[in-house]
């Protein structure tokens, strides 16, 4: 049975892809809530002047708002108000939900999956429940929440602090001037929170991604499965491969019985050759191969009485240049023409000597 702590491989790209249509992919929640929150201050530092009149004007309609009530005004009304309260808050939407599909991409890319909607029974289960409540995962969660708090505490005090003597004054100026002060105290703060908030974000995402890495790790054995169900098993692949190069080999010294010449090293290269004009208009080679090779070709050679001649450049030369099956080249044919004239005249002696 395998354990967790062999699981020391990176995953391979076929896992990652299973992986991502599963469902599991690399994604931090909290990055998204930083980034969504820093558009927002951002949207309100400069939409804000505009978000008040509107507001302000959305309440002067309603104040001054005279009508003789029935089902026609009432629709009416209700249209302007829903109008006016879209123009004051869609602006707000808007800015969050650019930011969540934004952010959202970056992170994930485009996946379209139905798995991390499916309902999962192991849920269900007690025991599992409460491993999820004092696990790992519970403790990250609390210690972010907890982090959270001292985060807005430290520097709720702290701006608090900076501005102590300001709060007194407020009664001493007009509203607007009041609401500027304030505004601008809990633009600071909230800029504060939003930024050390991201900090927090982009160490969580580092988080995110190490135990992404770590649930994604394969053992030793699982990658050789993975690479028999992709590229076949290894055994089967060699044994094809040993029977494939059998029946080459067979074949090959099926053709040699056809020669007209055998051109050896003596012992080390041995490459047979024929020529048939009917089939092409240089001599080609029909079967080579060097130490056992070449001593097996030399053996059915002599039991078929092909003429075995000695040329160690040319056979070396055409065993490195000329594969199986083809014409030897331009640059060999006076050395290759020579042997198969005197492989000729070698032949019309024995055959004349013979009658």
């Amino acid at each position: 049975m395998e354990v967790i702590a062999e699981k020391r491989f990176s995953a391979t790209p076929k896992r990652r892809q299973e992986a991502r249509k599963k469902g599991q992919i690399l994604k931090s929640q909290e990055l998204t809530s930083a980034v969504m929150l820093l558009a927002l201050i951002g949207l309100m530092k400069f939409w804000l002047p505009s978000f008040f009149n509107r507001v302000a004007g959305l309440f002067r309609y309603l104040t001054n708002l005279s009508v003789e009530w029935n089902a026609r005004t009432v629709w009416d009304v209700s249209l302007t108000v829903g109008w006016q309260s879209m123009l004051v808050l869609g602006p707000v939407f808007l800015a969050a939900a650019a930011a969540a599909i934004v952010i959202n991409f970056l992170q994930v890319g485009s996946l379209f999956t139905f798995e991390t909607i499916k309902p999962q029974f192991s849920r269900l289960n007690p025991v599992e429940g409460i491993k999820r409540m004092f696990g790992v995962k519970a403790l990250v969660q609390l210690v972010k929440s907890l982090l959270k708090v001292i985060i807005i505490g430290y520097f709720l005090y702290d701006v608090i602090r900076k501005n102590i003597n300001i709060f007194p004054g407020l009664q001493e100026v007009s509203v607007p001037q009041s609401a500027i002060l304030l505004g601008n105290i809990l633009f600071e703060l909230a800029w504060k929170i939003a930024l050390a908030f991201l900090v927090l974000a982009i160490a969580d995402f580092l988080y995110q991604w190490w135990e992404y890495e770590k649930n994604l790790r394969m053992s030793h054995e699982e990658i050789k499965e993975e690479y028999k169900q992709t590229e076949g098993d290894p055994q089967l692949k060699a044994q094809i491969k040993k029977r494939q190069r059998m029946y080459a080999m067979r074949r090959m010294m099926e053709d040699l019985k056809r020669a007209d010449v055998v051109v050896t090293n003596p012992t080390h290269y041995a490459v047979a050759l024929k020529y048939d004009p009917s089939k092409h208009a240089a001599p080609y080679v029909v079967a080579k191969g060097q130490n056992e090779v070449a001593l097996r070709i030399r053996e059915i050679a002599e039991e078929n009485n092909i003429t075995i001649m000695e040329n160690k450049p040319l056979a070396r030369t055409l065993h490195a240049q000329v594969e199986i099956g083809q014409v030897v080249p331009a640059d060999l044919y006076k050395a290759v023409a020579e042997v198969l004239a005197l492989v000729y005249r070698l032949n019309k002696r024995k055959k004349y000597h013979s009658a």
